[in-house]
């Protein structure tokens, strides 16, 4: 059972190719964080990057864990990465939604247990969500 939803930063809550916050995603995020699902943050994205979004958008709040590269020193998709994920949430693959815009994480995120959704946009991601009882 989904216990908790995992986001990467770039490519899913900030649109690296137009330079602006997703605001439907921030608008799942506000939905997400008021049921049961735990919401993690884990990103190859620098921490002042984050926080100077942040600082307009206050997104952060939403968050159980921020788990950031320039933190940990392990980037994805590093098994050493994935594992910090679980250790740092104390929870097991099976237990969690992992969405990104990379194949290459994703595929990692499969290696762990963890339901892996590609993202494209916020309307299918609620789709992929609903799918999954979230």
């Amino acid at each position: 059972m989904i216990k908790s939803i995992v986001f990467d930063f770039n490519g899913v809550i900030f649109d690296s190719s137009t330079h602006h916050i997703n605001e439907d995603v921030i608008e799942l995020l506000k939905d997400l964080s008021e049921s049961d699902f735990r919401l993690h943050l884990f990103s190859n994205t620098s921490k002042q990057a984050i926080n100077i979004l942040n600082a307009k958008y206050d997104f952060l709040k939403y968050f159980k864990n921020v788990i950031l590269v320039e933190d940990t020193r392990l980037s994805k998709p590093s098994d050493a990465s994935f594992e910090n994920l679980l250790k740092v949430t104390g929870e097991v693959g099976e237990e969690m939604a992992y969405i990104d815009d990379g194949k290459d994480n994703l595929r990692q995120a499969k290696r762990y247990g963890m339901v892996a959704i590609p993202f494209v946009d916020a309307d299918r991601l609620r789709i992929s969500l609903a799918s999954l009882d979230i």
